[in-house]
């Protein structure tokens, strides 16, 4: 959201503009301190424009902060300009309504708001059926992991036959899902919603798209995503041997 970033640059100026529609003041001081304050806060927002955390955070703490900048620049304005009463008090309803900006994203960050998963495009990460492939898994892995410590995911695993088209099965997928070719015939579904409870209608749609050969389930609630994807890869090699021994 490059737009955010000139948020707090926009309510800066918006602050200053009373500086040249009144008579100015002969000293300088304190009303340059006000400004250089009010420039840092105001850099200060922009910067975390492009912080890594969740949206409603993100755009809290820059209101937040650029709304302080707005009421150091009007404090600004009043030490260097002559300014009637009523536009001189801007500036404290703007710092009441930055603090509570703040004070809100406070409570957000507490609230361990769930940060989006960053989409990955080109040829190195998906194939050109959609299916993304284990790089891109790997660099999904932190955000995957961070997700799930706040909100179980589920990891679905499933043998196909070779050669599998994953066009079907990703028609089967609703919403956020995630759909991974891990090798020939066997891909990894990530539901990211609805929990545990989630992966039985997702296995009855996929049953009726793709003729699965085998297939497992773990429900994801943080810590390594690898040894995680080892215990299910472990899982279902051991079901495909069953299921494909004729002894059975």
């Amino acid at each position: 959201m490059s737009w955010l970033s000139l948020i707090p640059w926009a309510l800066l100026v918006l602050g200053l503009l009373p500086l040249g529609a009144y008579p100015a003041r002969s000293s300088l001081y304190p009303g340059v301190v006000f400004l250089v304050a009010a420039l840092t806060l105001a850099g200060a927002a922009s910067l975390y424009s492009r912080a890594p955390v969740g949206p409603r955070v993100r755009i809290l703490w820059v209101l937040g902060l650029g709304l302080m900048a707005y009421s150091l620049a009007c404090e600004s304005v009043a030490a260097l300009a002559s300014l009637p009463p009523g536009l001189h008090a801007l500036g404290g309803w703007a710092a009441l309504a930055g603090a509570v900006c703040l004070i809100a994203a406070l409570y957000q960050s507490l609230r361990r708001e769930t940060p989006p998963i960053p989409p990955l495009e080109g040829g190195q990460y998906r194939d050109t059926s959609g299916a993304m492939n284990r790089s891109a898994l790997s660099a999904l892995a932190p955000s995957l992991e961070a997700m799930a410590a706040r909100k179980p995911l589920v990891l679905l695993l499933m043998q196909t036959q070779p050669g599998q088209d994953p066009s079907p099965i990703l028609r089967s997928l609703r919403g956020p899902d995630l759909l991974f070719r891990m090798s020939e015939g066997v891909f990894l579904v990530i539901l990211q919603n609805g929990g545990p409870e989630a992966a039985g209608p997702v296995f009855r749609r996929l049953k009726a798209a793709v003729p699965l050969q085998a297939y497992t389930a773990l429900p994801f609630t943080g810590g390594s995503l690898k040894k995680a994807l080892e215990q299910l890869e472990a899982e279902l090699s051991q079901i495909y041997l069953v299921q494909t021994d004729p002894a059975n």
